[in-house]
C-alpha cells in the first residue's frame, strides 16, 4: 500500500512536469509562428496567438511552481465556480485520449 502510494506519487510529479513542459513548448511554437499568423492572415490574429502564447506559458510556470495538492484544490474550486465549463474539458480531453488510444492500439 505504502509502495502504491509512493509509486503514484512520483507518476503525478513526472505527469505534472511533463504537462508543464508540453504546455510550455506549445506557447514557445506559437509565439514562433506569430510572425507567420501576421504575414497570412493579419497583424491583429498574430497578436491573437502572441497574447495565447504568453498565457499558455504562465499556465506551465504556475503549474511548475505548485504541488500537486494545490492543483488539486485548484481544480477543485475551478469545478465548484464553473461545473459547465470543467464537464466541457473534461469530455473534451476524454474524446482526445479516446482517440489517442484508439491510434496506439492500431
Amino acid at each position: 500500500s505504502s509502495q502504491a502510494k509512493d509509486k503514484a506519487f512520483i507518476l503525478a510529479n513526472e505527469g505534472k512536469a511533463k504537462t508543464s513542459e508540453a504546455i510550455s513548448g506549445l506557447g514557445k511554437l506559437v509565439e514562433e509562428n506569430a510572425a507567420v499568423i501576421d504575414e497570412k492572415v493579419g497583424a491583429k490574429y498574430g497578436d491573437y496567438a502572441r497574447t495565447a502564447a504568453r498565457g499558455m506559458q504562465d499556465a506551465a510556470a504556475k503549474i511548475d511552481q505548485k504541488d500537486l495538492g494545490e492543483l488539486g484544490e485548484d481544480a477543485k474550486e475551478f469545478v465548484r465556480k464553473s461545473p459547465g465549463i470543467a464537464v466541457g474539458i473534461a469530455a473534451a480531453a476524454g474524446f482526445v485520449l479516446a482517440r489517442l488510444f484508439r491510434r496506439s492500439g492500431n
